[in-house]
């Protein structure tokens, strides 16, 4: 078996699912199996998915009796997986025909442990809103400065990346109190724990932008803020444990990343006296908790105490996220410069650039 696609499935619309179903048993690699596993659902997605099994012997059907949320979910699949690689993707999302085939014969070519390919945000229709493009590039993850770049610009969703079976053998995933942060620790596990890592243009995932998705509600509150705060502490153990100073700094800057995010759902909260009561949580979080330990990007961080003291919740977290990718840009340029001429190793890939 070359790919195990693992997928969780919970209350998705009946035809967003049934054309994700479409989409994986039109991959021009036949060689692959899918583990759908239903997260004690509700509705009619155990029949769908027991009905589309009968139909074809790849598929296999985990009917859990308690819901557990995709990362439960997804340790399910884990370890039931046969294949040699292991594709996360989401029930109410598109694979493109060539995506299995792309990635798993990448991986094989180089050799690599993790291949992340570029994808495109549609609306629930399948129109195409925009595509997120990255570089062909195969990355040494032994080597510092390969790993600087992908811990810095790593996407950290699942749903575009193939992992070698044999290289995350043994992770799962992690329950924290809301659906979020357990993939950005999945990912960070996986390339502390990869040797090589290749980025390709090729455009194999569509991701559905639908207005009921948990990663697209805007009241987002005290929980979320409470999971970032502690898969954050995960991380930076994680990071640390795998690369010592060097993932001390890595976890410095996810950290504040994760806070501007946090800062941004704050503002998005459409509930005034929520978003007061939450903004003076957040700030306490980087007083108490972020600053003191904080070894790295000190400037940036006290740039973010200074405007967690003004009154303007959406300008401050609007000013975050310009402070974030401009102290980005500077602070990266000359090390992005001297990384693209002696370390990134252009591949040739031949994606379908056109998207």
């Amino acid at each position: 078996m070359t790919v195990s696609i693992i997928t969780p499935v919970y209350k998705t619309p009946a035809t967003l699912l049934v054309r994700f179903l479409k989409s994986v048993f039109s991959q021009t690699l036949t060689d692959i199996e899918l583990i759908a596993v239903n997260d004690a659902s509700p509705d009619d997605c155990p029949r769908i998915l027991d009905a589309a099994a009968a139909e074809d012997d790849r598929m296999t059907v985990i009917h859990r009796t308690v819901n557990g949320r995709a990362g439960m979910a997804r340790n399910d699949g884990l370890d039931a997986a046969r294949g040699d690689f292991i594709l996360f993707a989401d029930a109410d999302d598109f694979m493109r025909p060539d995506m299995c085939k792309t990635l798993a014969t990448l991986a094989r070519t180089h050799d690599a442990d993790i291949v992340a390919c570029s994808w495109a945000e549609v609306a629930e229709g399948g129109k195409v809103i925009r595509t997120h493009r990255l570089a062909d590039r195969l990355f040494d993850l032994e080597v510092k400065r390969d790993r600087t770049h992908c811990s810095r610009t790593l996407t950290y969703a699942l749903w575009n990346k193939l992992f070698r079976r044999e290289a995350i053998h043994g992770l799962r995933f992690e329950q924290f109190e809301v659906n979020i942060g357990e993939d950005t620790l999945f990912n960070v596990a996986a390339l502390c724990g990869c040797r090589r890592m290749i980025t390709t243009t090729h455009v194999g995932y569509e991701y559905t932008i639908a207005s009921e998705s948990a990663s697209h509600r805007k009241a987002k509150g005290l929980p979320y803020l409470e999971t970032i705060a502690r898969s954050q502490e995960r991380i930076r153990k994680e990071l640390e444990r795998a690369y010592g100073t060097e993932g001390r700094m890595h976890a410095d800057w996810l950290a504040l990343k994760r806070y501007t995010t946090g800062s941004e759902w704050i503002a998005g909260n459409p509930d005034i006296a929520e978003r007061k009561k939450l903004r003076k949580h957040w700030h306490g979080y980087l007083v108490n908790e972020l600053l003191p330990g904080m070894t790295n990007y000190l400037t940036l961080a006290r740039f973010f105490y200074l405007l967690g003291l003004l009154g303007n919740v959406k300008g401050t977290a609007r000013l975050m996220r310009m402070a974030v990718r401009g102290y980005d840009r500077l602070l990266f340029l000359p090390y992005m410069m001297l990384h693209r001429t002696n370390q990134s190793k252009q591949i040739p890939v031949g994606g379908n650039k056109n998207g």
